[in-house]
């Protein structure tokens, strides 16, 4: 009976997180760097854009594209970009991060289980930080089938501080309250599944690390 109460109660926890995090990334977006910034350090935005010197830089889809800050910093580098994000707030605040260069960003609202986009469009996809859907076998699928033969899917999705204090032990405390701490990485393993060649790698940023993961499309497998 204790272990049933348990295992309800730690579902009805997840479907209320579930809630709160679709309420923060849609009618609270406004939000959304503060609070990134406070769990940070202020480091959010130099852990997003130390992508930068990893693409290729033809052609790039940022899938969860937020509020902008990777837009922006590609639109800045002069690369050509598409952002996706399933959110019109967010959407709406990139849109004027970016227009603060004078630059107008190219974004759409649609989710990563079906990108409505071309095959084989993209020399590079980037995610920064994003939920777990970027791991569903569907989302997976459509960044293989828009990637060119030999692009790079490209994964930054953790982080971590150079010092130990209570600062620190704080953001580690909320990261677990709101299940964001993982018990074992399948990132590798489901992306070489899916036949992408899997390179791991930690980025120093400013007073932290940030692992980046670089998925390449082999151009001799087909999908599946």
């Amino acid at each position: 009976m204790f272990l049933a109460t348990a295992v309800m109660i730690r579902l009805l926890y997840s479907r209320f997180l579930r809630w709160a995090f679709t309420r923060f990334y849609r009618e609270f977006a406004w939000t959304y760097d503060a609070v990134a910034a406070i769990v940070s350090r202020g480091l959010w935005q130099h852990w997003i854009v130390a992508v930068l010197p990893y693409l290729r830089g033809r052609y790039v889809l940022e899938i969860g594209s937020g509020t902008g800050y990777l837009q922006r910093a590609l639109h800045r580098s002069k690369i050509q970009a598409v952002g996706l994000d399933v959110s019109r707030q967010m959407l709406r605040l990139a849109r004027r991060k970016v227009a603060r260069d004078g630059a107008q960003a190219v974004l759409l609202q649609a989710v990563g289980q079906r990108l409505p986009l071309a095959d084989g469009q993209f020399s590079d996809v980037v995610a920064t930080f994003p939920a777990e859907y970027i791991l569903e076998q569907a989302t997976l699928g459509e960044v293989w089938r828009v990637l060119e033969p030999g692009g790079q899917l490209l994964l930054i999705d953790a982080a971590q501080f150079n010092r130990r204090d209570a600062y620190t032990a704080a953001v580690d405390v909320a990261y677990r309250a709101t299940q964001q701490i993982r018990s074992e990485d399948a990132r590798p393993r489901l992306l070489a599944a899916q036949g992408f060649a899997v390179e791991t790698r930690w980025l120093p940023v400013r007073d932290s690390h940030v692992q980046l993961l670089v998925a390449t499309k082999r151009s001799e497998l087909s999908q599946g």
